[in-house]
């Protein structure tokens, strides 16, 4: 009869437990991370699509996300979005403005810097988060 003995596997179970419980602070410094990457790349993309001669930059200056992440119903979230009201006398919010141009309206076509800066940087997004991930395992010795 064969007979199986381990050693350290009681350990090894504590510490996988241990990672599903990922604590919330280490989940705000993934999003933080991946939002700056995001907000990065959408404000480099506004410049380079809604650039022209009416362009002043503004939209593309007015890119940022909230440090703290928001509870939804599928968890943790951080909203990358344009920020603030215009001040060159055109007073509409700067997020109306970049919806326009995002989704277009009559007469003029869409440029959906959003999405394109979005799908350009999701992989860049997901290492950074990846290595905030990282060193919180090595902080768990694992």
């Amino acid at each position: 009869m064969a007979e199986i003995s381990t050693s350290g596997l009681e350990e090894l179970i504590g510490d996988l437990g241990k990672l599903a419980e990922l604590p919330d602070d280490v989940i705000g410094e993934m999003l933080e991370a991946e939002a700056e990457v995001v907000a990065q790349a959408q404000s480099a993309e506004a410049r380079s699509m809604l650039s022209g001669d009416k362009s002043k930059g503004i939209t593309a200056g007015a890119v940022t996300f909230d440090k703290k992440p928001k509870t939804t119903k599928d968890g943790k979230a951080v909203y990358v979005y344009p920020k603030g009201t215009r001040t060159d006398g055109n007073r509409r919010p700067i997020n109306e403005v970049a919806f326009v141009n995002e989704y277009g309206k009559e007469g003029q076509p869409a440029r959906q810097f959003i999405r394109t800066a979005n799908e350009k940087s999701a992989d860049a997004a997901t290492d950074a988060a990846a290595k905030v991930y990282d060193r919180f395992l090595q902080s768990k010795n694992l």
